[in-house]
């Protein structure tokens, strides 16, 4: 059960913009909050209430994220707001489902989120990393 581990922040994961860093830094902390939470007895409000924190953070970051992607002129930005749709999508329905006779289980949300993010955050988010490096060295031209 390797993805019931907590993601310890590295370098490896920095886009080059220290605001979203954070955002990602404050994001694999509340994740980890899950992890911790699993390995203790808490009840099913304790579950609710990290991944609703983690929910209404995500939008705080994903709205900063897109502006900067656009003031950078990113070319698939609408893209990358797809992926940002379907984890909100994906999240509310774990929250919808905590209230439910039937909630989720703690492993497969914590699956889902760490898959995501690091995903997410080593492909997705580096792919505008580069287009600001290579627009940056374009501007020189």
């Amino acid at each position: 059960m390797d993805n019931l581990k907590k993601i310890i922040w590295s370098d490896e994961f920095s886009v080059g913009n220290s605001d979203i860093d954070i955002d990602h830094i404050q994001l694999i902390e509340i994740y980890n909050e899950l992890i911790d939470f699993n390995e203790t007895d808490r009840d099913r409000k304790d579950f609710a209430l990290i991944l609703s924190k983690m929910t209404v953070y995500c939008f705080v970051h994903f709205t900063k994220e897109e502006e900067y992607m656009e003031k950078m002129g990113y070319p698939d930005l609408a893209a990358h707001k797809r992926f940002h749709k379907d984890y909100i999508y994906k999240v509310a329905q774990y929250n919808i489902e905590l209230l439910s006779a039937n909630p989720p289980k703690i492993h497969e949300v914590i699956d889902f989120l760490k898959y995501w993010w690091v995903n997410h955050i080593l492909e997705e988010d580096k792919k505008y990393k580069a287009f600001k490096l290579e627009s940056k060295s374009d501007a020189k031209y």
